[in-house]
C-alpha cells in the first residue's frame, strides 16, 4: 500500500497532513478534558435536614443518657446547661436570627435599626462588637418572639472574637451576613462555611446610602452571580442600616440661608420583609433543624468528654500497676519469676483496661495478650535500652542505685510503655492488629525518655509510692 501510495503525485503529504491533523485533535481533546476535570466545582450548600420533633427528642436524650456517665462535675454541668437550653427551644416558638460579617460592616447599625433604639457602640474602627449580644425583636410572626445576635466582627486571622462569632453562627435559626460591598475573598469562604453547615443565610448589601443607585444595582447582581448555588437571589438585599444625614438649607426670616443636617431613617423594609417571610414559611422547621444539629454537636461533645474521662482513667491504671509489677520483682531473685510476675500482672492491666471500656475478654486471652506485648517488647530491644540507660547511670552515679533493685526499674518502664501502647489502641477503636500495636509501641518508645523515666522512679522509690503524673516526659500524650 506504501508503493501505490508513493506512486500517485501529493497523495503521501495529503495523508501526512491528515495523521498530523488527527494528532492535533486528540491533543487538544485531552487537555480540554484535562482542563474541564480539575476546574473548581461549585459550592453546594446542605439544604437544612428535615427535622421532627421525634428526631429532636431521640437525640437530646442520646445526650442524656451519655451525661449520666461523665465523672468531672464541670464539664457535666457546662454539657447539661447546653442540653437544657435545647430542650426549651424546641418546644418555643422562638427563633435566634444571628448578625454575622466584618468587622465594620454596619452590623451593630443594624441592630440598633431593627430595636429603633441605640443599644450597641458602633464607629468606623474594626471590632467595635467585642463579644455576642443578644436582644429581643418583635416582629408578627405567629406570636414568637426573634432573638438578634450581634457578634465580633471577623477581622484578620488571629484576632479575638472570631472564634466566637463562627460558634454563635453555627447555633442560628436565621443568619444575616452583612457585607458593605463586593464579597472579599474572606467573606466567601465564610459564606461557604456557613452552607456546607445548611444554615439559612440572608445576604445583605449594607451602606447603599454611600453608593450610586447604579452601582448598587450592579453590585447586587455580581453578588448573586458570586453566590449562585449558596444563596437564592430573592434572599441578597440591599439596606441603609444608618444612613448620612441629609445636608438642607433654610432660608431664615432676615433672608439669610442656614444649613443643617437632618438625619435620614433607615431603609430595612427589604429585609424585614424576607424575615417574616422565611420565619412564616419555615420558620418552625428551620428551628427544629437547628436543634437537632446542635443536638449531633452536644451528643459528639459527651462523647469525646467520655472518652478523654475513660482515656485518663487507663493511665491511672497503668501508673498503679507499674508500681506494681516493680514492687513483684523487686521481691523475686530469680529472672524467670521475674517474667512470670511481669507478665501476669500486663495481664490483670489488660483485663482492667478492656473493663474500663466495657469489651469483654477472658483471662486467658489477657494472659496471651500479655505474652505478645512481652514479645513486641523483646523484639524492638527495648530490654537492651532499659540496660544500657542503668549502666550509664550507674557509672556517673553508683551512689544512686546503692539498694535499688535495678530489675525493678526496668520493669517498671516497661510495663509502663507496654500499658500506654495498649491503651492507645484500646481508645482507637480499631481492629486488632499486633504490627499496629508494634508501631504504637515504637512510638512510646521514643516519646518516653528511658532515662528521666528512670532517675524519676529511683527518687519516687526511696520515698512514697506515688504516680509520676508530676514528671513531664512520662506523663501520658
Amino acid at each position: 500500500m506504501l508503493v501505490v501510495a508513493a506512486g500517485i503525485p501529493g497523495l503521501e503529504q495529503v495523508l501526512q497532513s491528515g495523521l498530523w491533523l488527527g494528532v492535533g485533535i486528540l491533543v487538544l481533546v485531552l487537555v480540554r478534558f484535562r482542563w474541564r476535570d480539575k476546574s473548581p466545582k461549585p459550592v453546594r450548600p446542605k439544604r437544612p435536614a428535615r427535622a421532627k420533633l421525634h428526631h429532636v427528642a431521640a437525640e437530646l436524650e442520646t445526650s442524656r443518657q451519655l451525661l449520666k456517665k461523665i465523672r468531672s462535675d464541670i464539664t457535666r454541668q457546662a454539657l447539661q446547661a447546653k442540653l437544657q437550653q435545647l430542650q426549651a427551644h424546641s418546644q418555643s416558638q422562638d427563633w435566634h436570627v444571628v448578625v454575622f460579617g466584618m468587622a465594620s460592616a454596619g452590623k451593630t447599625s443594624l441592630i440598633n435599626a431593627l430595636l429603633g433604639e441605640p443599644v450597641g457602640a458602633i464607629a468606623p474602627t474594626l471590632g467595635t462588637t467585642k463579644q455576642g449580644s443578644l436582644y429581643t425583636y418583635e416582629l408578627p410572626v405567629g406570636g414568637g418572639t426573634v432573638y438578634l445576635t450581634d457578634t465580633p466582627g471577623l477581622q484578620a486571622i488571629g484576632q479575638s472574637g472570631e472564634a466566637e462569632a463562627r460558634t454563635l453562627a453555627s447555633q442560628a435559626d436565621l443568619l444575616i451576613f452583612v457585607v458593605a460591598g463586593d464579597l472579599l475573598a474572606s467573606e466567601y469562604q465564610e459564606l461557604c462555611q456557613l452552607a456546607r453547615l445548611g444554615k439559612r443565610t440572608l445576604l445583605v448589601l449594607n451602606k447603599t446610602d454611600q453608593i450610586h443607585p447604579q452601582d448598587v444595582e450592579l453590585i447586587l447582581a455580581k453578588l448573586r452571580q458570586r453566590t449562585a448555588g449558596i444563596i437564592a437571589p430573592q434572599h441578597i438585599l440591599a439596606i441603609a442600616a444608618r444612613p448620612q444625614p441629609l445636608r438642607v438649607r433654610y432660608q431664615q426670616p432676615d433672608l439669610s440661608f442656614q444649613e443643617v443636617e437632618e438625619p435620614q431613617p433607615p431603609t430595612l423594609h427589604p429585609l424585614i420583609d424576607q424575615i417574616i417571610t422565611i420565619l412564616k414559611k419555615e420558620g418552625s422547621h428551620l428551628r427544629l433543624a437547628n436543634t437537632w444539629q446542635q443536638a449531633q454537636n452536644l451528643t459528639q461533645a459527651a462523647q469525646q468528654a467520655l472518652r478523654q474521662e475513660q482515656y485518663e482513667q487507663g493511665c491511672a491504671i497503668v501508673e498503679r500497676l507499674q508500681w506494681a509489677t516493680a514492687a513483684a520483682v523487686s521481691v523475686t531473685p530469680l529472672p524467670a519469676v521475674d517474667l512470670i510476675a511481669a507478665v501476669a500482672i500486663h495481664a490483670r492491666m489488660i483485663a482492667e483496661l478492656h473493663s474500663l471500656y466495657g469489651s469483654k475478654i477472658t483471662f486467658q486471652q489477657a494472659s496471651r495478650t500479655a505474652q505478645t506485648l512481652a514479645r513486641l517488647l523483646v523484639q524492638l530491644g527495648s530490654v537492651e535500652l532499659v540496660t544500657q540507660t542503668l549502666a550509664s547511670l550507674l557509672k556517673s552515679s553508683p551512689a544512686a542505685l546503692v539498694g535499688i533493685p535495678i530489675q525493678a526499674a526496668s520493669a517498671a518502664y516497661l510495663t509502663r510503655i507496654a500499658g500506654l501502647s495498649y491503651l492507645d489502641w484500646l481508645a482507637s477503636g480499631t481492629p486488632w492488629q499486633p504490627d499496629s500495636l508494634k508501631e504504637r509501641i515504637q512510638t512510646y518508645l521514643k516519646a518516653h525518655s528511658q532515662k528521666a523515666f528512670i532517675q524519676s522512679f529511683l527518687q519516687q522509690w526511696s520515698g512514697p509510692k506515688k504516680p509520676l503524673l508530676s514528671d513531664q516526659s512520662t506523663s501520658a500524650p
